[in-house]
């Protein structure tokens, strides 16, 4: 997403009820305390999501990715807005494709919302995903789920876009289009061979979880 017009409508549009539901879901998730040093943010987009990410962890170094140098300034913005520029640990952007993505070493965890959708091939998702953990690392991922039928696709856009602007009704139109069904992320989970490792489940008409299953 580059459209200057596009970004800043997605960057400045109301996500809480979608976005709460998730990092609660986030958190019900984590290991019994569970103090990363290093977290991922793949995909972070304009930040909204990565504000509500960061206060779970104070001590940890960030890592934000997206490939849009556009939407990866409103998160740096909407950070600084946050938390002021300075700060013990370390917060580093990156205006790369995750595609391209090669960390320098592990994070202990690995947060991505509303990223499959949007790479056209899954599988190079499902690698920056594996090329950034280690054994002991906790993933969680979120996306959008397709719907089975036009009219529930239509009924969606109506129930949560219907007072949107209209670039945010056609996006969220395009990425319920794009998105995969459950099934399709079951079978990509088995094809990388990691669901020995991760539990997948539904959690609202609209929306898919994974995370790392309890030791």
């Amino acid at each position: 997403m580059n459209d200057s017009h596009q970004v800043e409508s997605y960057a400045n549009a109301n996500f809480d009820s979608a976005h709460s539901l998730i990092i609660k879901q986030f958190q019900s998730r984590l290991p019994l305390n569970f103090s990363p040093r290093s977290v991922l943010d793949l995909g972070c987009g304009p930040g909204d999501m990565s504000s509500r990410l960061l206060p779970f962890f104070p001590k940890a170094n960030f890592t934000y990715l997206d490939g849009s140098k556009l939407m990866l300034k409103f998160c740096q913005k909407r950070l600084f807005a946050l938390i002021g520029e300075k700060r013990n640990n370390k917060i580093i952007f990156k205006n790369e494709l995750v595609q391209e993505f090669v960390p320098e070493s592990s994070f202990e965890l690995v947060f991505s919302n509303s990223l499959l959708h949007r790479i056209h091939n899954p599988f190079e998702f499902w690698s920056a995903i594996q090329r950034s953990i280690d054994d002991d690392s906790f993933i969680f991922v979120c996306d959008l789920l397709r719907p089975n039928t036009l009219t529930e696709l239509y009924h969606l856009v109506d129930r949560y876009a219907k007072d949107e602007p209209e670039v945010l009704k056609t996006d969220f139109l395009n990425s319920l289009l794009a998105a995969f069904r459950f099934e399709e992320v079951s079978d990509m989970i088995a094809t990388i061979r990691l669901s020995h490792k991760l539990n997948l489940e539904i959690i609202s008409d609209r929306h898919w979880i994974c995370y790392t299953k309890p030791k």
